[in-house]
């Protein structure tokens, strides 16, 4: 309990330093970076620090990357939508901003009649998906939008069945095209399907366990299915283990809620996860996709996703 309330009495500390602008003082004084620093991993490579474009609410290419600049990332999954925005105008900007395209998810991935909610309509949709994400040069595309065209699925058994076999027919379509495909355990109040790291074992080893499909775990999700928050780290593992998001118990930045991230930070370090951690973070006022933010909005999101990636790069030591 003395920790807890010396994490918390720190994380006051270390938003007042924020915007102070003296983050580097707190940086040698913070009990996760002290004790982050005690676990080492041969295995371990530097994570690759980024954040998710829908949490911004910005619709213009321009600002939203200088948004993302701002903060201080050098990496942005793109959320949007391809019918929407050429991939060439996307990848322009990124080199424009010096901002690295991480990965695609195309968040608007729900069939537009019930009646389309097919296997065929869904292999069909998400074979676009990855040719946009290939023009996009980026190294990976999201997959779990695939549950929401299980609709007409007689059990769960049979949705889950679905899922498995339109995940192994298009890891079978993206072999040979340079890029990995992730599914990423959501919660139930955002997914019919695919929750846990138990569910996505079970859709990794029903589409065959391709080699160029890896899983993505979300603290916040994390916090509202699983029993604990370490065990699913371990469970799934650094080799598969490709993406992991990072947002408080309430989606908002670390220290709004009640995540220990000494212990997933620590649990991330154990099993050698050593690739992209993302930032997804939105602020109360703003959640579920009540979007755009007003000013004053925008303002506090900044400052928590300042203080959330300083404050991670601080347990890294970097």
């Amino acid at each position: 309990m003395n920790t807890r309330r010396k994490f918390f009495k720190q994380s006051a500390l270390a938003s007042a330093a924020i915007v102070g602008g003296t983050l580097s003082g707190f940086a040698n004084e913070h009990p996760l970076a002290a004790t982050a620093k005690t676990i080492e991993n041969p295995k371990k490579k530097e994570m690759k620090l980024a954040t998710i474009s829908w949490t911004f609410g910005l619709d213009d290419l321009d600002e939203l990357f200088s948004k993302v600049k701002e903060i201080g990332y050098t990496g942005l999954q793109f959320c949007g939508d391809f019918k929407k925005y050429d991939a060439k105008d996307v990848v322009a900007k990124s080199k424009a901003y010096d901002i690295a395209l991480t990965s695609y998810d195309p968040l608007s991935c729900k069939p537009d009649t019930d009646e389309d909610a097919t296997l065929k309509n869904s292999v069909a949709f998400y074979k676009k998906v990855i040719d946009y994400a290939i023009e996009l040069g980026v190294p990976m595309s999201t997959l779990q939008g695939l549950s929401f065209w299980t609709k007409n699925q007689p059990s769960y058994e049979a949705a889950m069945q679905q899922i498995g076999e339109a995940v192994k027919q298009l890891s079978d379509y993206a072999k040979g095209k340079d890029i990995l495909l992730s599914y990423e355990a959501c919660c139930h109040y955002e997914v019919p399907q695919g929750q846990t790291a138990a569910e996505l074992l079970q859709i990794y080893e029903a589409a065959g366990s391709p080699s160029n499909v890896k899983l993505v775990l979300d603290s916040f999700h994390m916090n509202i299915t699983e029993k604990d928050m370490i065990s699913p780290i371990h469970k799934i593992g650094g080799d598969l283990l490709y993406s992991y998001h990072v947002s408080d118990s309430g989606r908002g930045g670390i220290g709004t809620g009640h995540i220990d991230y000494l212990a997933q930070f620590n649990a991330l370090k154990e099993v050698g996860f050593d690739d992209l951690l993302c930032f997804e973070i939105v602020i109360a006022e703003c959640r579920p996709y009540k979007l755009p933010m007003t000013a004053a909005q925008m303002e506090e999101f900044v400052k928590q996703s300042k203080y959330s990636l300083n404050l991670w790069k601080t347990m890294m030591g970097v």
